[in-house]
Order: C-alpha cells, then structure tokens, then sequence
C-alpha cells in the first residue's frame, strides 16, 4: 500500500475500515495489485466485498450504483471515488461483453475465477497488506508470465476484447504468454466479433499511448488479432500488407494515438485515401483523431517534397516554414520517417532541428500585407485576396519584405498584374 498515491490509500483504507466495523473485509483487487507487485504506482483502485449492493448503500452516505446488477457501487470517501464490487460468478456472456447471469457470492476464491489473467486475479487488505493468491497470479508475475485464469479459451470467449488487453499488459509489463494462453488466443478469433468497434479503438488508444506500443502491436500481429480487426481486417489484401505495416510502427516507436494510427492506415502511394479513410472509419474513431489522421497523410507529400529540396539545397524558405508550424508536422514528419527509413536521413534530422529553433515570431511574423493594405492599393474584393495575402506573407517568409515601405511597394507592382 506504500505506493499508492496518499489521497488514494487514504480513501480506500477509509472504506475498507467501514466495512471491516460492519463485519465485512475488503480487498483490494486487479491492475493497483499487480501494480503495487510489479513496483509501479497504481493511478487508480478497486475493492471487493462480500458485501452486497444495498449493505454498501446503507453503509456509506455517498454512493452511486454504476452496474448494480453486476455488484459495482461506487462509494464517494475523502474527496475521492472507490468503486466496490460484490464477490460474484458469471455465466453466459451473450453479447461477449457482460454476463447474462450474475450470482454473488461470498468466496473471494469463485470471484477470483470469473477473472481474465492471474496478475489481475491478486487481492491486497489495505488495513493490513495482508495478500491473497487464490490463482498463482504472484508467481507468474515473478517469471515474468502472463496466463489466464482458468480456461484460456473460455475466458476469450467470454470477452473477446481480451485479446487486445492481453498484448497491452504483456507489452507493458515485460510479460511474456504462457503456452496454454497463446494457442487459446489464436484460436479465440471469432471472439472479437462481437466487440463493438468503439471498445476496440479504445483499447488501442491505450496500446499506442502506452508503454511498448510496437511490441503489443507485433504481438497482435503474430497471434492473427489485428488481421480480424474493424478496418484492419480489409487492408490484409491490399499492396503494404499488415507485416509491413507492423514494421513501420516499430520504426515509428513511441507515439500519440494520431501518428500510430496514422502508420498503420497508411495509404498505398499513388492512392486515393477515401479507402483507407474508409477502413478507419471502420473503428469509429473520434471526430478529432479522424481529422488528424487525415491532415498528417495530407503533410507527407509536402515532407517528402522539401526533403528532396533541401537534399538539391533548392528549399524555398516560406515553403518549409509552413510545414513545420503545421500543427501535425512532427507527427507528419515521423510516420513519412517511418515509411522510408533509409531516405533523406539527414535532411530529416536537419529539418527537424530547423522546426526547433526558429522563433515564434520567425515562425507567425506580423504581416505587412493586411486587408487593410489591400483596400488602400485599391484592389477589388475577390479571389485575387487570398492571393496576394498568400503571396505577401511567403515573400516576406522568405525575407524578401522587411518593411511597411517595401511591402507597399511589393503590393503597388503585384496589384497592377
């Protein structure tokens, strides 16, 4: 419990101690003990009771049941949220997600076996660090061993977004799968047709945003999952099938979500990007990561092109300028990296340099050339505007304008064309 942030042990041990006066015990359980097993500091944490839903409500005056039917209450205690779930076993899984039937139980060790991995399966009395490993959790934990509780088979199908968590956790914590949970993944495919898509993209946010984003990705490579995914599983025919992709997101290394799905979508050169727009539209991404996604494929000609330039020293200042104060140029300029790893290597490492040191003012200066200044040269409203507005501000990118004076006397010449 030492390395549970100090609100969070606090609020948890004010719970637990609650329910140790109403002659129930509380445990600790999931990712905060495997966690606090593995050396890392939880973020978060959940208990488990015996302790039915009602008795919590009665118990604790803050509450709000957020699957009571499932057993799960959270409790509001000293400033902070605790969710307590009720010691259950779970049968069905119609729609593989949650279970159809939900029995509770008051056996730590039947709660113990309703659950997906053995780290995940650990259970800590925070009153007294007291530890309890009804499934060997512990031990595959020190042989550095990711296995399922019980049945690997049986636990996919009960919940095919397992597969994606199993190569999250393995990747983030070093682990590697035992025998029995690899051939029950490979051959727990189907489970995941039954995942909606918005579970998937989430689940891979959390890949690519995590620790050892390329190594849950060549895992889910080699155990047949990514093929089967939404969008995924319509690029397997395409030309840069998924074993190059997967190697472009190892060159690409750690990343934000954008650039990660970004690599993995990529459109073939010389296509059309409505297709692989298209499959990652599949994963119903968010407007905002869709967008992103879109603008970085947008950059990468225009990274490819001052790359040649600067390569032929035949870079227009204004042109390179507004590529890198592209809101996507870095994440632009790492997924082209990750495609064409042996191209440009200096003068990818030279424009990078260049994006950093520029100044904001370099990067934004004030224009000389304004609407105002277009009004007063007399020239009509109209599309010769943005024109000469574009035109002003890359003559003065490219330090051919200093000055009001000569920017007027720029405008005088250009507005008579």
């Amino acid at each position: 419990m030492q390395s549970l942030p100090p609100e969070l042990a606090r609020a948890v041990r004010s719970v637990a101690a609650t329910l140790r006066s109403a002659g129930q015990r509380a445990w600790l359980v999931g990712g905060a003990v495997r966690d606090l097993a593995l050396g890392a500091q939880p973020v978060d944490a959940d208990l488990a009771s015996a302790a039915r839903p009602e008795e919590l409500e009665r118990l604790f005056p803050e509450t709000h049941a957020v699957g009571r039917a499932f057993g799960t209450v959270v409790v509001h205690c000293a400033g902070l949220d605790v969710q307590v779930t009720t010691f259950r076993a779970e049968s069905g899984y119609d729609d593989a997600r949650r279970p159809t039937h939900v029995s509770f139980s008051a056996s730590l060790e039947e709660d113990a076996a309703r659950r997906d991995f053995t780290c995940n399966a650990l259970y800590l009395d925070p009153l007294n660090d007291e530890l309890a490993d009804p499934t060997g959790g512990l031990a595959d934990l020190a042989a550095r061993r990711l296995r399922c509780v019980g049945d690997p088979a049986t636990r996919f199908a009960e919940d095919g977004l397992r597969l994606l968590r199993l190569a999250r956790l393995a990747a983030q914590h070093g682990l590697e799968l035992d025998a029995r949970t690899w051939h029950g993944a490979r051959g727990a495919l189907d489970a995941l047709r039954g995942v909606s898509p918005e579970r998937v993209l989430a689940e891979l946010v959390r890949i690519a945003e995590g620790a050892q984003p390329v190594r849950a990705v060549t895992l889910l490579f080699e155990l047949g999952v990514l093929g089967v995914l939404p969008g995924l599983n319509s690029l397997c025919e395409v030309p840069r099938p998924l074993a190059e992709r997967c190697a472009a997101l190892t060159r690409l290394g750690s990343c934000a979500a954008a650039s990660f799905f970004a690599t993995l979508f990529q459109p073939v050169p010389g296509a059309q990007h409505d297709s692989f727009t298209k499959a990652l539209l599949e994963l119903r991404p968010p407007r905002a990561l869709h967008q992103r996604v879109v603008r970085i494929w947008e950059l990468e000609p225009s990274v490819d092109a001052c790359l040649a330039e600067i390569a032929l020293g035949a870079e227009r200042r204004a042109r390179w300028i507004r590529l890198v104060r592209a809101e996507e140029f870095a994440d632009a300029l790492a997924v082209w990296s990750a495609w064409h790893p042996c191209e440009h290597e200096r003068e990818r490492e030279d424009l990078g340099k260049r994006a950093i040191e520029l100044a904001h003012d370099e990067l934004w200066p004030t224009p000389l050339v304004t609407s105002a200044e277009l009004a007063r040269a007399g020239v009509p409203r109209g599309p010769r505007w943005s024109e000469l507005l574009r035109a002003a501000e890359d003559a003065q990118l490219d330090g051919e304008l200093h000055t009001l004076e000569e920017a007027r006397a720029w405008l005088d010449v250009e507005a008579r064309r």
